[in-house]
């Protein structure tokens, strides 16, 4: 992967690891919730490079780091190697399917209407506590922002993501 992507990459995961997942919309930090937080935030840059005019191949290219960097997330957990294909498979397919709803609910709720991006929240962070008002308000705000971001800001790596409520 090149350097621009590496850095795009490296963002999500700085995102993906704010406090603000834990303590202001109460998700449980354990791996599979952060793994989940950071799809989602995976899924806002893909969304947006698909909606822009940046090169699609983009796409591709994050999307085979982020397999590559699960298989040595569970080899480092203490996978067996036999076990690790049949894991990885599972885990693309939940990202696949996740990817392509919360796309769908990406590209319609710009109209401000959360309570479908909330169902879908509620499908994929399957905990009771978890504050999914503000969390359905923190990917509008994301939506928001990544429906304006400039190309050129996006690859000169001037961009955040939004955190606040």
């Amino acid at each position: 992967m090149n350097n621009f992507l590496l850095s795009v990459y490296n963002k999500i995961i700085e995102q993906s690891k704010k406090n603000f997942f834990f303590n202001d919309l109460l998700i449980p930090d354990d791996f599979n919730f952060r793994l989940e937080i950071f799809q989602l935030n995976l899924i806002f840059i893909l969304w947006y490079i698909k909606n822009s005019n940046l090169k699609k191949k983009y796409i591709e290219s994050i999307i085979s780091f982020f397999i590559k960097d699960l298989e040595s997330l569970l080899r480092e957990a203490g996978e067996s190697d036999a076990s690790v294909p049949r894991k990885i498979r599972k885990l693309v397919e939940n990202f696949y399917g996740r990817l392509n709803s919360y796309s769908l609910e990406f590209d319609t709720l710009l109209d401000g209407d959360l309570k479908k991006i909330e169902k879908c929240l509620k499908k994929n962070f399957i905990f009771e506590n978890i504050n999914y008002s503000s969390f359905s308000k923190y990917i509008l705000l994301n939506i928001n922002y990544f429906s304006k971001l400039k190309s050129s800001d996006f690859e000169d790596l001037k961009f955040d993501f939004c955190s606040n409520k």
